[in-house]
């Protein structure tokens, strides 16, 4: 499979931007984000950095969308989101890896309803890249090149359905904590 284009990216984060804004009400703004940061969200809002290629900002938009289901319908997601592992056990660990699993499932079904189908297997992929990346980051603290990361192939990721909900700003920081 050839890879996605960069047209193709934008076309497809522009479907879901809307349809998470129309269908959500979940507002996503462009701004400054200081690096080495990309993203972040408070429950109410996505924020995306300025500088983000296009395949990033799709990512992003659908991943914090995931995010931000996750912290307005669960309070220990919600908490666990909010929380900087630094030096994590095994155990917390585990529960970001199934926090961010749990994300990329909602985000699926957040690119189906929008009309996206055809870029699952990049989502697969470009999602373990993110996992491998995040993990990598939390138990030795260096940041090596995303993709380092990436391997081809991943599994399909399972979409979860999208439960009703009502975005709330949980947090006022203008800091980011997205990588």
């Amino acid at each position: 499979m050839a890879e996605p284009t960069e047209h193709e990216f934008l076309t497809a984060c522009a479907s879901v931007s809307r349809h998470v804004t129309d269908r959500y009400h979940v507002a996503i703004v462009i701004t400054d984000i200081e690096p080495p940061f990309k993203g972040d969200l408070d429950g109410a809002r996505i924020r995306l950095g300025r500088d983000n290629t296009p395949e990033e900002r799709l990512f992003l938009v659908a991943h914090l969308f995931g995010h931000t289901v996750q912290w307005n319908t669960c309070p220990r997601s919600r908490r666990l989101g909010m929380t900087r592992p630094e030096s994590p056990d095994e155990q917390m660990l585990a529960d970001l890896e199934v926090y961010e699993r749990e994300a990329c499932g909602l985000s699926q079904q957040a690119m189906h309803e929008a009309g996206v189908s055809d870029l699952d297997q990049w989502l697969a992929d470009y999602s373990a890249c993110d996992l491998a990346f995040l993990r990598h980051v939390y138990t030795t603290g260096e940041r090596r090149p995303f993709r380092q990361f990436w391997r081809a192939g991943c599994p399909l990721i399972p979409p979860l359905a999208i439960p009703a909900f009502t975005p709330r700003r949980w947090r006022t920081r203008e800091q980011a904590i997205v990588f």
